[in-house]
């Protein structure tokens, strides 16, 4: 999978989904591993070498998939109200 500079995300329309009090937030961290900013570094900073971590940084990929489900599910509502 290829990183990709955090540039190419429209920040304001996902600010919601960006804010770390909000319980959303965590759909974001599988898709947030592979982003980098605008000098190539890993967004989220570097990995942490914690027991927790190895499985999470070995299975983002995976949970890819289903996060973008449930990041379509948690938009559906304003996008239908809006008519976007």
């Amino acid at each position: 999978m290829s990183l990709v500079s955090i540039a190419t995300l429209r920040m304001l329309a996902w600010q919601p989904l960006l804010d770390l009090d909000d319980v959303n937030h965590g759909l974001l961290l599988p898709i947030l591993l592979y982003c980098v900013d605008d000098q190539g570094r890993p967004l989220l900073g570097s990995p942490r070498k914690s027991a927790e971590g190895k499985p999470f940084l070995r299975d983002a990929h995976t949970d890819i998939p289903a996060v973008v489900e449930k990041m379509r599910q948690y938009w559906m509502p304003t996008r239908y109200r809006t008519g976007a």
